[in-house]
């Protein structure tokens, strides 16, 4: 199984609410004092000194990580952390950045040391479910998620964990009205910019469900979320979408999105591929 909402979700909640409004300024200006900020010692500042270069870097890092580059926000965040070693918004987007960059057994070990730090931060908590989706290991996630008590969440990240419970009940196949049920939970609280992945984890769990008519109601509203959608967002839907056609018969249209997206880089790219090649391979009788 490959969760790619839950992964994302993840990594949007563990570092949407740490980006703020980035200053603006002199590009010139504010390069060189990230050199700076990169060349000096820590320990030689003064600490309002150390805080402002620690922000430059922080904004640097938040930047990095929108644009996909995530080992130079990992990278930068450390740099932070050099400078404020209690930086609660560095140390908990370096654990996103390191998880978006697959870097996982770095990622459990900088989400230890900010639980350390930070144990109340509930939401960071639920990394580890989202490593075992993406290793595969969907008992040990809804094992993580279990230990987790949503009430305790900001509603953003509760709307997370429900998304998250869903996505991975979808993957064993089990408690598929439980799925259901915190999917839509997941879709009431989700933020307009994050109703999308609770639209498309409900498309997946009515798969699951063998209810291909609702996945299809849910990924095509995901589809009309499109400025929330990235490329990868999309292929993954898209293939769902061919899915759903696929189990109601429908073949033309299962084609059409399969053709949309074939061309991609993604593993639902690849899937779709693997789709094309089993509708054209004759049925025996």
């Amino acid at each position: 199984m490959d969760p790619v909402i839950a992964v994302v979700m993840v990594v949007v909640a563990g570092t949407v609410a740490v980006y703020g409004p980035i200053a603006a300024g002199s590009w010139l200006m504010r390069k060189g004092r990230l050199r700076e900020a990169w060349r000096v010692e820590p320990n030689l500042l003064p600490p309002r000194r150390r805080t402002q270069m620690a922000r430059l870097l922080f904004q640097e890092a938040v930047r990095a990580h929108q644009a996909g580059d995530h080992n130079k926000a990992a990278e930068t965040c450390r740099r932070v952390l050099r400078f404020e070693s209690e930086d609660q918004q560095a140390s908990r987007l370096l654990v996103a950045s390191l998880f978006a960059g697959g870097r996982f057994d770095e990622a459990r070990q900088a989400l230890e040391r900010h639980l350390q730090a930070n144990p109340t931060d509930e939401a960071a908590k639920l990394v580890p479910a989202a490593i075992y989706c993406e290793r595969g290991d969907l008992p040990s996630a809804r094992q993580a998620l279990d230990a987790i008590d949503p009430a305790k969440l900001p509603t953003a990240d509760r709307a997370l964990w429900y998304n998250n419970y869903a996505f991975t009940l979808s993957g064993l196949g089990s408690d598929l009205d439980l799925a259901k049920e915190y999917g839509e939970k997941a879709l009431q609280l989700a933020s307009q910019a994050d109703r999308q992945f609770a639209l498309r984890t409900l498309g997946v769990v009515h798969l699951a469900r063998k209810e291909p008519e609702a996945a299809i109601e849910r990924l095509d509203a995901a589809l009309k979320e499109r400025q929330h959608l990235r490329p990868g967002d999309i292929e993954f839907t898209r293939y769902h979408l061919a899915t759903a056609y696929f189990e109601l018969g429908r073949d033309r249209e299962a084609r059409a999105q399969l053709q949309l997206i074939e061309s991609g880089r993604t593993v639902y790219a690849e899937k779709a591929r693997d789709l094309s090649r089993k509708m054209t391979v004759p049925q025996a009788a």
